[in-house]
């Protein structure tokens, strides 16, 4: 049971990742340096959990997506 468990977890969390990274836009050719919760959320981006870390990510007036690794997440 116990190991069913930590496979979901596992799954859930790749592929949430998966989705994460899949939409982000090619036309962003570098990527934010990591930062805070509250940096995320004080330059208006929306904070996606993701198991044993987070990812920051703004949506551009554009249409293009930005991305950045939250590093006191846990």
């Amino acid at each position: 049971m116990r190991s069913r468990r930590i496979a979901l977890v596992a799954a859930t969390a790749l592929g949430s990742l998966a989705l994460v990274l899949g939409s982000s836009s090619t036309a962003q050719a570098d990527t934010r340096p990591p930062l805070t919760k509250a940096e995320c959320t004080a330059s208006g981006g929306t904070i996606i959990p993701l198991g044993l870390t987070g990812v920051c990510m703004w949506f551009n007036a554009d249409g293009t997506r930005d991305s950045a690794v939250i590093t006191d997440w846990l």
